[in-house]
């Protein structure tokens, strides 16, 4: 058996190709989008008088990003993390931070929201007072929120001005940004008071007050894992959790459909008289279906490392989410006998001409089911991974191809395994209509997902109509009391249906309004729960409605 068919070679040359593109070194997006230059000039006395504070040095912070990244300002309007500079100068006096007006702009997660930003060029400024009688060197901290149309990384940076010669600084009055900055000061440090600029200590909250609004809390902490053992620490415990959770991921119920196809395609194998051609068939299907399935991790890894999306991220795309509905919903009409598919055709007795070609891509549309879900262990995997240079993804990702591969590849070991798998007779019918049903509910679902929930009013209890039909012509010779046994058992899953999709009149409204505020005073006092979830990510309404 050879395994150098053109298209897997190609297709995995491809991949190799973007990694080198998009893959130049392993450098944190942090630090590549983001660069910050500090300068100190001095405050004369008609500086000070201009600007109408009594400071003696001013610091400039000027914030240098990469194309479409940005930063949320200090006061970021209606969602979003504020800027935050805070420091302090040898003798420990506290700098006075002063922060530009943002720039006003969409959000680009929720564009419904308008939010200020800082975007690149910003120059933050701080003051430090004359009462310092060092004010030299000044050490500060930058805790901000950089972010890009597709991603948001937290960046939290030290930053020094370490020359103590105060006397050979410039002068502030002499730079062309004076003018602007002095009448930014002045308008801005009339209403700060010192417990306001006061430098941030990690898990409290700075000036709360129960009459303080949104745009004035600030606070400051770093989020614990609850259990710190499964905490992804380094490349290593990483690839070891991102073999587990491939493996997971095989009985998630976003693969489930997948696995059915798999099923029927080792029961084709499994027909086949002579006991050489199945064992030469079966880890031929097992080997390009494995080989499926780390192809489109590679791909996949190229594409979220060039362009920063998340996993399953591309689920929120409408027209990719209706688009896989229409393949799941052509196979499922394939297997109802409607029409023959040229590639992947999976109705029993029906031989591909390309059985290599129909493996390979289904272990393409395999891991493309996967990405809408999140098992054990592949949300700290990923949210660890995505966040680290391209060479730590594709490493992440291949690991988690391996585990998803690893059962194929096991049985392509050992063949032997095909001995297990039943053989062909009539009750093949009934095995094939339910993995065409069960697709034809999986797109109903991603429906549901692309076009709203409503969509399941109608189109769930017609699938319980369209099942319900096929089985009573089926009982039709069947004994009397199996036939009724199941023609009652279909009426009852349509009436649950119906009842299931139909909206209660009371809707009990489970959260609570965010009070800022209360947040504040909670951080360090009680232990608060974050949950990250998605209306495409059906283990995450699942855990929803079970456990949270």
């Amino acid at each position: 058996m050879h395994l150098t068919k053109p298209f897997p070679t190609l297709f995995l040359t491809l991949a190799l190709l973007l990694f080198a593109r998009v893959c130049p070194a392993q450098v944190s997006p942090a630090r590549v989008a983001l660069t910050t230059a500090v300068h100190a000039y001095s405050m004369t006395d008609e500086a000070r008088a201009q600007a109408g504070v009594d400071w003696k040095v001013l610091l400039t912070v000027t914030l240098d990003m990469e194309p479409q990244w940005y930063t949320y300002a200090d006061d970021p309007g209606d969602i979003g993390k504020p800027t935050v500079l805070s420091g302090t100068t040898a003798d420990g006096v506290s700098l006075v931070p002063v922060y530009p007006a943002g720039y006003v702009k969409p959000d680009a997660y929720d564009p419904s929201v308008m939010v200020n930003t800082f975007p690149s060029g910003t120059r933050l400024l701080a003051g430090v007072p004359v009462d310092s009688q060092r004010p030299l060197p000044a050490i500060m901290r930058l805790d901000l929120l950089l972010c890009h149309p597709t991603r948001c990384v937290p960046v939290r940076r030290d930053l020094a001005y370490v020359d103590a010669d105060t006397a050979s600084l410039p002068s502030a009055l002499d730079q062309p940004w004076w003018p602007a900055a002095a009448a930014l000061i002045a308008s801005k440090t009339a209403a700060q008071s010192p417990a306001a600029t006061a430098p941030a200590t990690p898990g409290t909250a700075q000036n709360p007050s129960a009459d303080a609004d949104e745009t004035s809390v600030r606070w400051s902490f770093s989020p614990v894992y609850l259990q710190p053992g499964l905490e992804v620490a380094g490349l290593l415990s990483a690839i070891l959790m991102g073999l587990l959770a491939g493996l997971i991921l095989n009985i998630m119920p976003c693969v489930l459909p997948v696995v059915s196809l798999k099923l029927s395609a080792l029961l084709n194998s499994s027909a086949m008289e002579n006991e050489a051609d199945r064992i030469s068939a079966f880890r031929e299907h097992n080997i390009f279906f494995a080989l499926g399935v780390l192809a489109f991790f590679m791909v996949l890894a190229a594409l979220l490392g060039a362009t920063g999306q998340a996993w399953g991220a591309l689920f929120q795309k409408q027209w990719l989410v209706l688009a896989v509905a229409g393949v799941i919903l052509i196979l499922s009409l394939s297997l109802f006998g409607l029409f023959h598919l040229p590639v992947i055709d999976l109705k029993f007795g029906v031989e591909s001409k390309s059985p290599r070609v129909q493996a390979f891509f289904t272990g393409n549309l395999t891991t493309l089911l996967a990405t809408p879900c999140s098992g054990p262990f592949l949300g700290g995997v990923l949210s660890w991974a995505l966040v680290q240079g391209p060479a730590v993804i594709f490493a992440v990702f291949a690991s988690l191809g391996i585990g998803m591969a690893s059962p194929y590849l096991l049985m392509a070991l050992n063949p032997r395994l095909s001995r297990f798998l039943p053989r062909s007779g009539p009750w093949i019918e009934y095995v094939e209509k339910s993995i065409a049903f069960f697709l034809v509910g999986t797109a109903v679902y991603l429906v549901s997902i692309a076009l709203g929930s409503w969509t399941l009013r109608i189109l769930a209890p017609l699938w319980a109509l369209a099942l319900g039909a096929w089985l009573w012509m089926r009982t039709r010779t069947s004994s009397p009391t199996s036939r009724w046994s199941i023609r009652t058992s279909s009426l009852a899953l349509l009436v649950a249906l119906v009842v299931w999709t139909t909206p209660s009149r009371v809707e009990v409204q489970p959260w609570d309004s965010f009070d800022p505020v209360q947040l504040s005073q909670q951080i360090g006092e009680d232990l608060i729960f974050v949950d990250f979830t998605a209306d495409w990510c059906p283990t995450c309404k699942v855990l929803e409605a079970t456990v949270l």
